[in-house]
């Protein structure tokens, strides 16, 4: 038999995280409960990313052999009806015996969002991070540029995480504007910043995002970032951005 493939969406607001900690709610736990009473069984299972408290996923994948066989087409439908409504599985599909949602990984897409104004509307206030003085996009950009290619991330990862090689390659960052209307309220106005690269260190892209703002603010130079890199020091980087405005978008084999 085949192993599975299951493409997940949650909402992070309410999780302490995708990991098992013990008397919290995780993602991981209501996956293992949702497939024990799927399958009448445990079932051991692989993620291709382990994000943390409060980040947010419209496509985290998880990997399984499955103890019994239960029709494709309807496995979305059948762990929906058992999972909490913060998660959702909206793929299942049928993978190479030997697939590994974690080890098979080649990259990963995260965005993070900004609402840079003075009054954040509740219906994004879990999903966006506030920053109120205007940013220089420009700024942004032109720093942004710096993190794109292959180099040692040491300085943008945060302690406790079990990272021993710091080089990664980011393959494009880009920085946009967009607006749009909640219900019948103005227009609102965000800020994406999309990441795409082969791997991830430890809070990497919330301590970069977190130093493009500083430089958004004129706190830091667009050129700063270079120094940062070279410097291999998280000391040198700016402040962890927060984690209810970073969603996992995609992950590529």
């Amino acid at each position: 038999m085949a192993n599975l493939k299951l493409t997940l969406q949650y909402d992070g607001a309410w999780f302490a995280g995708y990991e098992l900690q013990p008397g919290r709610r995780t993602v991981r736990a209501e996956l293992a409960a949702a497939l024990m009473r799927l399958y009448k069984t445990p079932v051991k299972f692989y993620a291709s990313s382990r994000t943390d408290a409060g980040v947010h996923a419209l496509g985290n994948v998880i990997s399984f052999d499955p103890p019994s066989a239960i029709e494709l087409s309807h496995l979305p439908v059948a762990f929906n009806s058992i999972l909490p409504g913060d998660i959702r599985v909206v793929k299942a599909e049928a993978v190479k015996a030997k697939f590994n949602a974690r080890f098979d990984a080649k990259g990963k897409t995260y965005e993070y969002l900004i609402f840079n104004g003075r009054i954040v509307p509740p219906a994004i206030r879990h999903v966006a991070w506030q920053v109120k003085p205007e940013l220089d996009l420009a700024a942004m950009k032109k720093a942004a540029g710096s993190l794109v290619g292959r180099h040692d991330f040491s300085s943008f990862c945060a302690a406790g995480g079990a990272d021993k090689d710091f080089v990664r390659t980011i393959h494009s960052f880009v920085i946009r504007n967009s607006s749009f209307v909640i219900w019948d309220s103005e227009k609102t106005k965000l800020i994406h910043l999309r990441i795409t690269g082969n791997g991830f260190l430890y809070k990497m892209v919330r301590n970069m995002v977190g130093t493009l703002v500083a430089v958004g603010l004129g706190q830091r130079e667009p050129g700063d970032v270079k120094k940062i890199l070279l410097a291999k020091d998280r000391r040198q980087a700016g402040k962890t951005a927060p984690a209810h405005g970073l969603c996992l978008i995609k992950v590529t084999y």
